[in-house]
């Protein structure tokens, strides 16, 4: 467990020093995702999907705004819906005006969600989606999750009834061909039991992951999960016998417990507390009582590794000379005479600056006793010349 609390802590650390280039690369790969699937399951617009242009359009989201996500993705798909047919690309417009006419505008964080939602449907994993949006996003985010499954149902009708739609503007835009082909639209997608149900239970798991890890209770997250995998299993196994979708019983129960595990890990790195350390506090001032709940949180001390570089260029000058001195006989021969020449001028000069210090003492020496001997001199003159005096005076 420590060691996965060590590598927690390095991952954070790493990622807060690194934030600005990961949000580069995941946007620019969840672009290049996303545009990639809508070209596969729609590519009626053969412009759209030159691998330059999928790229080109994924390195200018990378940098911009994640909502330019959202608003890329949805001309990619009005492009090739209009390619296909006229009525299906009004009615994704329309879709996606009412999008963001009442939610999106005013939320624009949540868009990330939908198109998330879609991709988990074609990855085979789509009830990780109302899971973590319960975990990490807000009741709001429900809607979020209702507009993802309505786009992934929608291209997913257009995708399988795609030589219909072709065959029919084939024929000709009369107003009945053209009434006949929105109708078929509206039966097969916003009429279907099949999306109904999921939404229906896509969002009431949401609300309930989300009610019940705002609680003020032990584990909260763990129940949280628990009980919107229960929820979610519950859910999609009666909608399947409801709306006769077909679902696999094995495939609704594998999907669940995977989910469910998925956010278990999502807990370890957003939510991970330590509930043997509760402390409760309570204080007051003028006009409330407080009474406050501090959890902390699991977290472990990273080891300090320090790494000590030696750089040769600093190294004494002493050890340099040692080293040279070592090396010099492994020299090739031909190099030793002129080591020996070098040495015995240094020699030289070496004893040359013996002779000079050892001259300067002398002298320095024989100017003392000079200093002296003069000093003793003028000390006998003064003082024969004071007896004289006295002499006289007597």
């Amino acid at each position: 467990m420590a060691t996965l609390l060590e590598l927690k802590q390095i991952i954070k650390s790493y990622y807060v020093k690194f934030e600005f280039y990961i949000t580069l690369v995941w946007k620019f790969f969840l672009t290049l995702i996303t545009l990639s699937v809508i070209n596969s399951k729609i590519g009626c617009q053969e412009a759209l999907t030159s691998p330059l242009i999928v790229l080109m359009c994924s390195l200018l989201c990378a940098i911009l705004p994640q909502a330019f996500i959202v608003i890329l993705s949805g001309l990619f798909i009005m492009a090739h819906l209009w390619a296909l047919s006229m009525e299906t690309a009004v009615i994704a417009l329309a879709v996606f005006l009412i999008m963001y006419l009442l939610y999106y505008r005013f939320s624009p964080n949540d868009s990330t969600v939908l198109i998330l939602t879609a991709l988990c449907f074609y990855l085979r994993i789509p009830y990780v989606m109302p899971l973590a949006v319960g975990l990490l996003g807000s009741a709001h985010s429900v809607v979020s999750v209702a507009f993802g499954v309505v786009v992934y149902y929608y291209l997913n009708y257009i995708a399988d009834n795609t030589s219909i739609f072709i065959s029919s503007s084939a024929e000709g835009d009369t107003s009945a061909a053209v009434i006949s082909r929105v109708q078929s639209i509206v039966d097969g997608v916003f009429a279907s039991k099949v999306m109904i149900s999921v939404i229906a239970v896509f969002a009431i798991t949401t609300i309930i992951v989300y009610i019940i890890r705002r609680l003020s209770i032990k584990h909260s997250w763990d129940v949280a999960i628990v009980a919107g995998t229960i929820t979610l299993m519950i859910g999609i196994l009666v909608a399947n016998v409801v709306s006769s979708a077909g679902f696999s019983v094995i495939g609704v129960i594998f999907g669940s417990v995977l989910a469910g595990l998925l956010m278990k890990v999502l807990e370890f790195f957003a939510f991970n507390l330590d509930y043997k350390r509760i402390e409760n506090v309570q204080f007051e001032d003028d006009d409330y009582y407080y009474y406050v709940k501090a959890i902390p949180k699991v977290s472990v001390a990273t080891p300090d590794r320090k790494v000590k570089q030696i750089n040769r260029a600093t190294a004494p000058r002493s050890e340099e000379r040692t080293e040279r001195v070592e090396k010099t006989p492994s020299r090739p021969n031909a190099q030793a005479p002129r080591s020996s020449a070098a040495g015995s001028a240094q020699s030289h000069m070496q004893r040359r600056a013996a002779n000079a210090y050892g001259r300067s003492t002398q002298q320095s020496r024989s100017r003392v006793v000079n200093n002296n001997v003069t000093a003793g001199r003028q000390t006998r003159n003064s003082t024969g010349t004071g007896n004289q005096r006295s002499n006289r005076s007597e």
